[in-house]
């Protein structure tokens, strides 16, 4: 106690001895605070008044004058009408007086009436003396972005227009008469509004496209009457894409352009539009690139519907419904066409790499309040001048630093989840950069994909849908919630994810958890809390968290044949009854799968059991989240294609199949998210065949046989998230994405044999492991294996719609039947199962391989042939006429 007590003496004496000195040292700090924000002020008027002379009074008796000039000429500009200087970074600099020299980060945002430029500049400033003004010693620029430009339409223009046509690829818009309004830019008209007695006419080419609009409007050209059109081109396609001998001058009418102006302030911000923040709280926008083109199109029966053509997507024309927001087309022009190709990968128009995440997050799931720091190593890939970063537009960014720059300027580019980061200089190719960047905001957590739903939040809305008790709380930050600085693409990285959460919660994360997590800690207000690590050294596609109430109900040390697997099972607390089932069945399912493909791709495995209205369920890397269905009212399985009756396990064998397809396996663009969903169905598939045997298999193919021929008029597999996306219907796009590709994989099968067929497969998942892949690499894994050409079964049945139609029959010829079978209409190749009926004997399967357009095949009877039947419990997709 005694030791206590001198102890406690001495830390007062010292705190009490300290105090004057840290009450001088923060009124030093206020008065160079002071001092260094009257340098900036006097820095403002002198980019204002656009004299370099001005700058040069501001600049110290020791800086290099030649440089202080040069900067000052290329920097300063004339006829500046406002200036803004906000410092964002400040770093001591050592020198024999401390307090006495600073390097600042500073942005500057520069107004030239109706255009600006924003540059981010590095000054160092030193005084001699304290009593002495701040002076800059250095400086210099480390990053612009120059005409922004504040659009208006121009109040003086108004132009009669008659039989004006206003075109680009696959479009026109008419006004045959009305009132052209403008706006403009120094280097000429940017926008238009059109009013009048307009039309629309939209045919896109390809038939795919064709056949998502006739679903949309019920043609294959949508054709409208336009109450406004709103217009953005870049001003050099102004002559050769407006017809300016279809607009006469006249003077301005102000009620036509009130009206014109209200639909210019209602749709300028759309698109091209930035966010400045504390620079300015006015609109300011970008200028399209040459040949780009975006058309805000009024209608009365289908909204505002927006046409655009940009350049630098790989698909690079677009038809959206904003109302239901909805893409009605999207498609690659024939000019990109011609210069690419058919397929295209989205990692061919990314200028980086992201190789690793260090992420420290701290979240208040009641508030959907999360504030972050994100440490983002990338690999340069072409040269750049900026970053690209996907982020949730409700997260604000604080602060952006770079390991080699200090800190950047960045702008939130409006309505696109996008902020831009500009660098101080070119970065050449194969550099690596690391960037931190400071975050935060309210964002709640999304359902990533159709296998999530949204959950009853009271007990009213649970009783509705015929619960108990409102599920469990649970919340999911996955892929499609961008709650993490991630690239404008899936990239494979490696990641620490640090979350810190609420005390009375558990978590589960991409990564597997170390062995001290969680630890807990006490925020600055006293409220407790848990912090968790997860580390990621296998690659990942995207990072996803979830957080409820968790309880661990069950562990699993699993022996696969390259590594041991971890697998722990965690529950809801009223779910806890199931884990040590799961678990077990957890681990004969990946044990099934591993012996398949001779491989599990992540050292550890969480399954996450969450209370929930109906099942399904998502699996990032390293986990996955399964829905426990609470409801009392039963499932109506006829009515969902992802629902199998006699097959419980479906929904943890096939999320359990995502660690491999989906996860270790990617998909190089949205056409091929078959990739993942058809070869995880048809793997819960081959479990249900392992687990429950050839009946219950037989069942699930039937099912997955059925929803896939209904819904394939709706389009091609490889449409992708895009089937039923118009009218909102899910179960399309599960029938196909999810069951006929799943189907397609079993005839693929039967046709080149199963030996054939898994040596494929493996080869497929070896050369495509922890990479982004497509429908191409697959065939030719099959070719290679089954050394045969593949190129008419891929292109009928995931790149096309249509399904098989023949006419079947059978002669007995002796001792044997001869099966016919003839196509009718487009030539398709698939197995065909024929099942012969004997007197007294069990029934023979017989696989009939239809490549050709008309088949015969003679079979050696092994008895009384009672009957010939067309097996339906195979998969196959065909539609067949008994002659």
């Amino acid at each position: 106690m005694k030791r206590l007590l001198v102890a406690l003496v001495a830390c007062a004496l010292a705190l009490s001895a300290n105090r004057a000195e840290l009450r001088g040292t923060a009124l030093a700090q206020d008065n160079a605070d002071e001092g260094v924000r009257v340098l900036l002020q006097q820095l403002e008027q002198a980019v204002q008044s656009g004299l370099t002379s001005r700058y040069m009074v501001l600049v110290s008796d020791t800086a290099d004058r030649i440089s202080a000039r040069s900067f000052g000429d290329a920097e300063i500009m004339p006829d500046a009408t406002r200036v803004v200087i906000q410092e964002r970074d400040r770093q001591g600099l050592r020198t024999p007086a401390p307090g006495t020299a600073y390097r600042l980060t500073v942005d500057a945002f520069v107004e030239f009436g109706g255009r600006a430029r924003e540059v981010t500049w590095q000054l160092d400033v030193i005084r001699s003396e304290r009593s002495q003004p701040w002076r800059i010693d250095a400086q210099q620029r480390l990053s612009g972005v120059d005409n922004l430009y504040r659009l208006s339409l121009n109040p003086a223009k108004q132009y009669d227009a008659r039989d004006l046509t206003i075109a680009a690829e696959d479009l026109e818009l008419t006004l045959r008469s009305g009132s052209v309004f403008v706006s403009e830019t120094d280097h000429g008209v940017t926008g238009l509004v059109l009013l009048g007695d307009a039309d629309v006419r939209f045919h896109p080419a390809p038939e795919t496209e064709q056949t998502q609009l006739k679903i949309y409007c019920g043609s294959r050209t949508l054709t409208s009457h336009v109450n406004a059109l709103f217009v953005r081109i870049n001003p050099d396609d102004f002559d050769t894409g407006v017809a300016s001998g279809h607009l006469t001058p006249r003077a301005v009418d102000p009620r036509t352009f009130g009206r014109a102006d209200a639909i210019f302030r209602e749709d300028a911000p759309k698109s091209f539009g930035l966010d400045l923040g504390d620079l300015s709280d006015e609109s300011w926008s970008l200028v399209p690139s040459n040949g780009d083109f975006l058309a805000e199109i009024h209608t009365r029966p289908y909204g505002t519907l927006t046409y655009a053509r940009s350049a630098s997507e790989p698909e690079d024309i677009t038809l959206f419904n904003r109302k239901l927001h909805r893409n009605i087309a999207l498609y690659t022009s024939a000019q990109k066409l011609a210069q690419r190709g058919r397929f295209f990968d989205e990692d061919d128009g990314v200028d980086y790499d992201i190789l690793d995440y260090d992420i420290d997050l701290f979240v208040a799931p009641d508030r959907a309040w999360l504030n972050g720091r994100a440490r983002v190593h990338l690999k340069v890939r072409e040269a750049l001048a900026s970053v690209t970063l996907r982020l949730a537009d409700p997260l604000v960014v604080f602060s952006v630093v770079s390991d080699q720059f200090g800190r950047l300027f960045s702008i939130r580019v409006r309505n696109q989840h996008s902020i831009v980061v500009n660098l101080p200089k070119m970065i050449e190719r194969d550099a690596e950069l690391t960037l931190t960047i400071a975050y935060a905001g309210r964002l709640p957590p999304e359902p990533p994909d159709r296998e999530t739903v949204a959950l009853p939040q009271n007990r009213q809305e649970a009783q509705d849908e015929g619960l108990l008790v409102p599920p469990e709380p649970s919340y999911l930050y996955t892929n499609n919630s961008y709650w993490y600085p991630q690239s404008g693409v899936t990239d494979y990285a490696t990641a620490t994810i640090r979350l810190t959460i609420p005390a009375s919660l558990e978590c589960v994360a991409s990564g597997e958890l170390t062995s001290v997590s969680p630890v807990p800690v006490t925020a600055t207000d006293a409220t407790p809390r848990k912090v968790y690590v997860f580390t990621a050294t296998q690659p990942l596609r995207y990072l996803a968290f979830l957080v409820s109430h968790f309880t661990q109900s069950a562990t699993a040390t699993v022996v696969l044949p390259n590594r041991t697997l971890t697998l722990a099972v965690d529950t809801n607390p009223r779910e806890a009854r199931y884990g040590r089932e799961l678990a077990d069945r957890a681990a004969d399912i990946a044990s099934f799968y591993a012996s398949l493909l001779d491989d599990y791709p992540y050292p550890a495995f969480t399954l996450a059991l969450v209370e929930s209205i109906r099942p399904g369920g998502h699996s990032p890397a390293y986990f996955a989240a399964l829905n426990q269905p609470m409801t009392l009212v039963p499932m109506q399985s006829r009515n969902d294609p992802e629902v199998f009756a006699n097959y419980p396990e479906f929904f943890v064998a096939h999320e359990l199949a995502h660690q491999w397809w989906g996860q270790a396996v990617g998909w190089r663009n949205y056409h091929e998210r078959w990739l993942s969903e058809g070869f995880a169905q048809y793997f819960a598939a081959l479990y249900a065949q392992h687990h429950r045997g050839n009946q219950t298999f037989a069942g699930v193919m039937r099912q997955l046989r059925q929803w896939g021929m209904s819904a394939s008029p709706q389009g091609p597999i490889y449409l992708g998230y895009r089937l039923g996306h118009i009218r909102g219907d899910s179960k399309v796009f599960s029938a196909l994405v999810y069951n006929k590709s799943a189907a397609v994989l079993h005839m693929l099968r039967r046709l080149v044999g199963d030996d054939a067929f898994f040596r494929g497969v493996r080869r497929f998942y070896r050369t495509a492991r922890f990479s982004k892949v497509g429908t191409e690499d697959f065939r030719l894994a099959m070719e290679a294996e089954s050394n045969r050409s593949l190129g008419r079964f891929f292109e009928r049945w995931i790149y096309g719609a249509t399904l098989p139609k023949v006419k079947f029959s059978h002669r007995v010829d002796g001792d044997a039947v001869v099966l016919h079978v003839e196509q009718i209409g487009e030539l398709f190749d698939f197995p065909l199962t024929v099942t012969l009926r004997y007197a007294g004997k069990p029934p023979v399967e017989v696989i009939v391989p239809v490549t050709d357009r008309t088949v015969d095949m003679r079979v050696a009877l092994a008895g009384t042939l009672r009957g010939v039947d067309i097996n339906t419990d195979d998969g196959t997709m065909a539609e067949v006429v008994r002659n």
